[in-house]
């Protein structure tokens, strides 16, 4: 059978559009296939950024605002006043927060209190819950260089004294309100002494002042203890008392600051 030239050119025509069509459909799939492939990559790219970027934000975060196990660190803590009127904590009904600082970092806003009596900082796990109460925790003191406690009316910096530096210094171990740091030095130790009244367990809260002139500090009961820390400018700060009506038995932590400050001055107003 014999085909026209005619017809021959027709059929090859139609074969070559219908080449070239099916060339422009496999290259608009495949080039469909390939964006659909980007934006998966792109997609699943930029899932895993934000992933670790979540967890990177969720891990500085929680090192500032979380206490972890280095913190959780001592033994179980259980109030052994309750029947006591006179509780051995240090200001229990003032509300504050706190701080801690152990040998690596500082932990902040935590639930704390200081037991003036056994000298344990003793910290509030808001975590969890142990028979329908928070549990209490007497750290370990190993562990903390000191704790702060933020009242309304006053800030308190605790630091340990731990035992190489009290052989020297003329003190027992244990946590110190450092209340002035300069050419003299003014601690408190925050204590508390047991008696029984009535047969009930009562604590007497007696705060010690102790004062640093030279290498050691000395326990301040009386006007004449003071004055004698201050050698030959005793006369000058004797003075200073009398112009600022400080009387010796009613002398507050202030008054103390103000002294120590005028005696530094003094100090330092010769080098």
């Amino acid at each position: 059978m014999k085909i026209s030239q005619k017809t021959f050119i027709i059929s090859l025509l139609t074969l070559s559009l219908f080449l070239l069509a099916s060339m422009s459909i496999s290259a608009q799939a495949d080039k469909q296939l390939n964006m659909t492939r980007l934006k998966e990559t792109v997609n699943i790219d930029i899932s895993s950024l934000i992933d670790r970027q979540i967890a990177y934000l969720k891990g500085i975060y929680a090192a500032k605002i979380e206490a972890p196990k280095e913190l959780i660190n001592g033994k179980e803590y259980e109030p052994y006043y309750t029947r006591s009127k006179i509780k051995p904590l240090l200001f229990p009904d003032k509300t504050r927060t706190a701080s801690i600082i152990t040998r690596t970092r500082r932990y902040n806003n935590l639930t704390l209190q200081y037991d003036t009596f056994l000298d344990e900082v003793v910290y509030t796990d808001t975590s969890r819950t142990i028979n329908f109460r928070f549990p209490q925790i007497a750290l370990n003191k190993d562990i903390i260089e000191g704790f702060n406690l933020y009242f309304n009316d006053d800030s308190l910096i605790f630091r340990y004294f731990r035992q190489a530096e009290c052989a020297s210094g003329n003190l027992k171990e244990g946590f110190f309100e450092v209340a002035y740091n300069g050419e003299s030095d003014y601690i408190i130790k925050h204590e508390s002494s047991f008696y029984e009244r009535e047969g009930l367990n009562e604590y007497k809260y007696s705060p010690k002042n102790f004062i640093r002139t030279g290498d050691k500090y000395y326990k301040i009961k009386t006007k004449r203890s003071l004055l004698r820390l201050f050698g030959e400018k005793s006369g000058e700060v004797k003075s200073f008392l009398h112009l600022s009506r400080i009387r010796m038995k009613q002398v507050d932590k202030s008054q103390l600051i103000s002294i120590l400050k005028y005696y530094d001055s003094l100090i330092t107003s010769e080098k």
